[in-house]
């Protein structure tokens, strides 16, 4: 039978999506288009740099709300930004869409200040957990996984059921808010002595491993959504975690897989440089 085209049929709108990086630098945006690439084939994407433009954009509520943001940076994070935060929450609120925080975040954003932006945003008990490489597993029962409608947790192309990865994880996250969580039964076999030295004397604490969250998704008010990835290497499986959280199908999008890389001396610059490994 030959495929003809339906021409009255309307095909269903790509979800908006806003990608804020106030502080952007060229340097970073490696691990940014990691997510950015395979978002494009699944959304309509915009970027923003000013917070001039972003307070411009979201102030608009005559144009087609997005349905996520996702904050590549700490910018928001900062004191003197939480005005601008503000002016964030109530567009989630109001719109019902989803801040997702990932990439350079985790990487410098400053404890206190993280812990100040959630209480900010209605969610004080969460703050800034452990930091190292773990093996996180997905929490099947966690809000937005138990019940997701644009994603199968089933399919081996989506999101991961274990997988290692380094990041800062959050603490005081409520089990039905913890996409992924430490596995508190093993150390990652991947976890350097430097590592492990830095830990201090406490060890290796199941109970307190199995309290944190590497990928939170929490509410703001009736409506919104905060997304937490602490990931700060942008590795493989969390790319999926980001699409998912900004309420795109993980299965449908096409990954490139993150190369390993080493690093060699160049005499000519006189400096090591990364290399494919």
């Amino acid at each position: 039978m030959p495929v003809i085209v339906d021409m009255d049929a309307e095909a269903a709108p790509k979800p908006r999506i806003l990608v804020v990086s106030l502080e952007y630098s060229e340097g970073f945006d490696e691990s940014v288009n990691r997510f950015l690439t395979p978002m494009t084939e699944l959304a309509t994407v915009q970027r923003v740099k000013k917070a001039a433009t972003l307070t411009r954009l979201l102030s608009n509520e005559s144009s087609e709300p997005y349905s996520a943001l996702v904050l590549t940076d700490a910018a928001l994070t900062l004191p003197e930004n939480l005005p601008l935060w503000e002016h964030v929450l109530s567009y989630l609120r109001r719109t019902g869409a989803t801040a997702v925080l990932t990439c350079q975040v985790a990487c410098f954003v400053i404890p206190g200040d993280l812990d100040e932006f959630f209480r900010v945003s209605g969610l004080p008990d969460w703050k800034a957990g452990m930091y190292q490489r773990n093996i996180v597993v997905m929490n099947e029962q966690a809000d937005g996984i138990r019940d997701a409608t644009h994603f199968d947790i089933g399919n081996k192309d989506g999101l991961k059921a274990a997988y290692s990865v380094k990041s800062l994880c959050l603490s005081g996250v409520k089990s039905e808010h913890r996409w992924y969580v430490p596995d508190a039964t093993q150390e990652d076999p991947n976890l350097n002595p430097a590592a492990v030295f830095i830990r201090g004397r406490e060890g290796w604490d199941p109970e307190r491993v199995s309290q944190q969250a590497a990928v939170a998704y929490g509410p703001v008010g009736e409506k919104g959504r905060i997304g937490w990835v602490g990931d700060i290497n942008t590795e493989d499986p969390s790319v999926k975690v980001i699409l998912a959280l900004c309420g795109l199908d993980p299965a449908k999008a096409h990954v490139e897989p993150l190369k390993p890389l080493a690093l060699r001396f160049d005499p000519a610059q006189g400096r090591f440089v990364e290399i494919e490994a």
